[in-house]
């Protein structure tokens, strides 16, 4: 038997397939079992090379002054966004003899391992999406939507943006109080901003972040006595609600290795707080996966690809929580 030092299997040779069957059902538990973020964020389906997806920006009605005076009308601000899928793909070899050496027919424990990887892969690009540019415009680049990295500040939520609570946030959104890690003010500052940008606040809103940050909300639910039993089903690793928020937990957030916090003097975690209308995943079509016949090599092939990719639809949808 080989030696290994991970729970993660190499696909570079045959050897790897020669452990006893229970191994791959071991490491598949270990594995996602399902998208994070399903039904988190609005869904869609990409046809083509680029697909727009569009918006209207929000209406305000005007008071009726005079008798019989015109009704005034507005052009509506339509805000077009463009997506285009970006593939991914893997293939495993699989031998007959792999098959006698493992006393069972793996070719369906591969098909799930491949299955799983397209799983991780759909986390990883939305998680990666949150702050990422958009492009936007009549046609794809013509003009690019950029999530605002500075304070959120009330009077200008609307002209200038700025969409950021700072790693040392204060009761009142400015920066220089002490540096905390996720805390339950910092969720409360985040719900406030949320429905201050007018957000409806009977929605869930929803945050990633990383393991790091369940342990921080225990740590200080603890510390106030409060009950915790929803904070730990949290770090049991459980999507659940907490304050009217619905975490994700994953460990593709992950603290700056330079100094990447609003004012650029230390490292942070970011953690992106959502409604779900703000963010769009579309695939370009559900995942093909195929198995193969190589003559040449008188071996089996299994395959995968798949087509996806997420942006962020509304820039007053999502507020950046920042921690120590």
């Amino acid at each position: 038997m080989a030696t290994r030092a991970t729970n993660i299997n190499t696909t570079t040779g045959y050897t790897e397939a020669f452990y006893n069957a229970y191994t791959a059902g071991y490491e598949h538990i270990l594995q996602e079992k399902k998208p994070a973020y399903q039904g988190l964020l609005r869904e869609e389906r990409i046809e083509g090379e680029n697909e727009s997806y569009d918006f209207l920006g929000t209406i305000e009605l005007d008071q009726k002054t005079t008798r019989f005076e015109d009704i005034p009308v507005e052009d509506m601000t339509h805000n077009r966004r463009w997506i285009s899928p970006v593939w991914y793909r893997k293939g495993i070899f699989v031998d007959k003899e792999d098959d006698i050496a493992l006393h069972t027919d793996p070719t369906s424990d591969y098909i799930q391992a491949i299955a799983k990887g397209v799983i991780r892969q759909e986390n990883i690009v939305i998680t990666d999406a949150f702050f990422a540019n958009v492009s936007g415009g009549k046609t794809p680049g013509t003009d690019t939507y950029v999530l605002n990295d500075s304070l959120y500040v009330y009077s200008t939520r609307i002209t200038t943006g700025g969409r950021t609570l700072a790693h040392d946030v204060q009761s009142d959104f400015t920066a220089g109080g002490t540096s905390t890690g996720l805390t339950i003010d910092k969720l409360i500052l985040a719900r406030q901003a949320l429905v201050e940008l007018d957000n409806d606040p009977d929605d869930m809103f929803y945050i990633a972040c990383a393991q790091k940050q369940m342990s921080d909300l225990l740590r200080e639910a603890e510390t106030q006595s409060i009950d915790t039993n929803i904070i730990r089903s949290l770090v049991a690793g459980v999507v659940n609600e907490y304050m009217g928020f619905r975490f994700v937990v994953t460990n593709r957030i992950v603290k700056g290795t330079t100094n990447n916090d609003v004012n650029s003097d230390t490292k942070v975690y970011e953690l992106p707080v959502w409604t779900k209308e703000g963010m769009l995943f579309a695939r370009h079509q559900s995942p093909i996966f195929n198995v193969d016949w190589l003559p040449r090599k008188q071996i089996w092939q299994i395959s995968a690809r798949v087509g996806m990719n997420a942006i962020r639809m509304d820039e007053s949808k999502i507020i950046k929580i920042e921690c120590i």
